[in-house]
């Protein structure tokens, strides 16, 4: 059954201000990931896949809610009112009325010990995820694309150790990705939907601590970038130039989208796995859920389009 964890609105004190991340959820992920905005219910979900949870978020109440999973989901997508979901080597639905989950697919070829990490909602209803090496230690990495009609295909790719994110400009033209370990966000130019050509360098996380995480497009084009050990989040131009930073409390973002009615609050999913005792005292908040108010509309969250 669910959990319900009643969250104080005001954790970072008052009334939410522009640019200034406020503490909505504290529900203490050790991997919070992969933020999804449902407009039709006003609900914010995520998951943890470390400890297979899902949670949801709703800003009217305040309140925040956790559900058993039967599986390490990594990755959600909206789906007819359903959730789509990925994690370790299979997709399937889960009904959160009914708490019931219903396998789709599981993965062939597939080398053992890689788990699906990253994934997201084309502009044409597809679903595209990657997998990854489990232990973190290979470049065995491959991207797949779950079309409408329930097949697989593979996508031209290059592996890495760990791929993040899934996010595509509002044309659909270019697609973002990024390998983490090298702190790098490629973008590629996307043809006939499907195709992926010209490979090139976005930008780069170098100059900081900071390794690129999930991503958002907001309405205007711009990458919303959550930076894993940067303690930030970062805005950057469709030309890959740091727009503005956003600094959080934490210091393990992992992902963001655009939630509330006016797509104009950006949701933070955060992490608190691996952090010493004294990180952990210096940062009691790490794996919660933050909002952060701008005066940016950002764009709605793909849904799958198939059934």
């Amino acid at each position: 059954m669910g959990w319900l964890f009643l969250c104080p609105a005001i954790a970072y004190g008052g009334e939410m201000h522009l640019f200034e991340p406020q503490c909505v959820a504290p529900t203490s992920c050790l991997l919070g990931q992969s933020p999804v905005w449902s407009p039709s219910e006003g609900l914010l979900w995520w998951v943890d896949p470390n400890r297979a949870k899902l949670h949801r978020y709703n800003p009217k109440t305040g309140n925040a809610r956790r559900y058993d999973l039967p599986l390490k989901a990594s990755v959600i997508a909206l789906s007819q009112g359903e959730l789509l979901m990925a994690g370790e080597q299979e997709i399937g639905f889960f009904d959160p009325s009914t708490e019931e989950y219903t396998r789709l697919a599981k993965l062939d070829g597939e080398p053992e010990g890689n788990r699906i990490n990253a994934g997201g909602v084309a502009p044409d209803g597809s679903f595209w995820f990657v997998t990854m090496d489990g232990n973190e230690a290979d470049a065995r990495s491959a991207w797949y694309r779950l079309t409408p009609d329930r097949q697989i295909h593979p996508l031209n790719v290059k592996p890495v150790v760990i791929p993040s994110t899934a996010s595509f400009s509002p044309d659909g033209s270019t697609f973002y990705t990024c390998d983490t370990t090298e702190q790098e966000i490629h973008a590629f130019d996307v043809e006939a939907g499907e195709r992926l050509t010209n490979r090139r360098i976005f930008t780069t996380t170098s100059s900081g601590a900071g390794y690129p995480d999930g991503s958002t497009i907001d309405s205007e084009g711009y990458l919303w970038n959550a930076e894993w050990d940067g303690a930030r989040i970062v805005r950057y131009s469709p030309e890959g130039a740091v727009d503005r930073t956003i600094k959080l409390p934490v210091s393990r973002i992992t992902g963001c989208c655009f939630g509330d009615r006016d797509l104009k609050t950006l949701y933070v999913t955060t992490a608190r796995t691996g952090l010493t005792s004294f990180q952990m005292d210096m940062q009691p908040f790490a794996g919660s859920l933050f909002a952060i108010a701008t005066d940016i509309q950002g764009r709605p969250c793909g849904e799958w389009s198939g059934r």
